[in-house]
């Protein structure tokens, strides 16, 4: 600040914590500082932060770097909605955090017990079905149809109970792979791609053509590979509600009017689209490393039982050698191509997922913002799975 200038120190209207607001008289329009967070977990200072976002659109908020986002600099601006850039990306190891695995503990489990029900009552009807055509038919008699039924249901239901806590403690594994997968492509992207972490942020402004223009844009791509779709949906309606002109009725980006319902579904599919790139580029490569996995092991033991047969047929004959040993490479060619075809089908198969994911995650936003979404990006993703995987 320049000598003369007039700063006056205000607190936020909406009382948030950790917020100071240093208004410099000398600009037209005034220049808005804001020390420390604007945000906060609940939904209620969310909307006062978006309330007092839209009261001084007439102005420009920047950040100063503080200790409470170090890897961000000076002279940012605050988004729309009143954040900070990149809040909503996670440290490293918040999922280990108690409340963050009680919740992801309780939400596999949950998952994982309704899978292993809905399939179980599932496969009892198709089995009753069948016994009752054949009591239909007259093949059997209707007690000995009731016999087949209770006997299938105290085999199927004791294998599928064995089986669950080992399925529970697989899905655990994978989920937390998959979120530590997460954090370190945000550490690749932030830290050696974008540059907008710690020392490489430093370092990039003495790469020749970076300005403040180019490293704006590497945190606002950041902030969107890192969005939280709850928040970012809780948020975004409260703002196009704000900026309704009439009922149900606002602005769009391009100038035109629209329902507010059509803006809230243009804006969250973007969003969950950019925010859902890592979480299935994990996704991803875990189903990769499995799926190499299992035909390493097949290949290897493939490989053994040859191993061994070759061993015991030491002393036959040698043309049956001669042409087991031709027939060997024409295999290893079958498994290669076995293992691009199954790749090749789940990165499609990850891709429509990423797209329907996106938009059940906006039309639940415009249905219950929220929730709505989480729910919408789960139901997106599970559907698509249950029909190509």
């Amino acid at each position: 600040f320049t000598v003369g200038d007039t700063i006056s120190s205000t607190v936020d209207h909406c009382h948030l914590p950790r917020i100071t607001t240093m208004v410099v008289g000398s600009s037209n329009p005034p220049l808005q500082v804001v020390l420390g967070s604007r945000a906060s977990s609940d939904s209620s200072a969310t909307q006062c932060a978006a309330e007092s976002s839209a009261i001084r659109s007439n102005s420009t908020a920047y950040i100063l770097g503080t200790s409470a986002y170090p890897r961000l600099g000076s002279g940012l601006k605050l988004k729309i909605d009143g954040r900070v850039p990149m809040e909503d990306r996670k440290a490293p190891l918040s999922q280990f955090r108690p409340k963050s695995l009680l919740l992801s503990t309780f939400r596999v489990v949950a998952i994982n017990i309704s899978s292993t029900l809905s399939t179980y009552f599932s496969d009892q009807l198709t089995s009753e079905q069948d016994n009752e055509k054949l009591v239909d038919d007259g093949e059997i008699t209707p007690y000995e149809a009731d016999e087949m039924n209770e006997e299938w249901e105290s085999r199927e239901w004791q294998k599928r109970m064995d089986i669950l806590p080992k399925k529970i403690g697989y899905a655990l594994l994978r989920f937390h792979a998959c979120t530590a997968l997460m954090r370190f492509y945000e550490l690749i992207i932030g830290r050696y791609i974008l540059c907008v972490d710690g020392n490489a942020r430093l370092e990039s402004g003495s790469i020749p053509g970076r300005d403040n223009s180019t490293y704006e844009h590497s945190v606002d791509v950041m902030d969107k590979l890192t969005r939280d779709p709850f928040q970012a949906s809780l948020r975004t309606s409260q703002i196009l509600h704000n900026q309704e002109h009439s009922p149900g009725k606002v602005l769009s980006s391009d100038g035109k009017e629209t329902s507010t319902s059509s803006e809230l579904y243009k804006q969250m599919y973007t969003t969950c689209f950019w925010a859902n790139i890592i979480p299935f580029l994990a996704e991803l490569t875990v189903q990769h490393g499995v799926l190499l996995y299992g035909y390493g092991v097949y290949y290897m033991e493939k490989k053994r039982r040859r191993k061994e047969r070759e061993m015991s047929n030491s002393d036959g004959d040698e043309q049956c050698k001669d042409e087991q040993d031709e027939t060997e490479p024409v295999d290893e060619t079958a498994y290669a191509l076995s293992i691009l075809f199954r790749s090749s089908h789940l990165t499609f198969s990850r891709g429509v997922s990423l797209i329907a994911a996106s938009v059940g995650g906006a039309v639940g936003s415009v249905i219950y913002p929220g929730w709505g979404a989480i729910f919408g990006i789960q139901i997106g993703d599970t559907s698509v799975g249950s029909l190509l995987d």
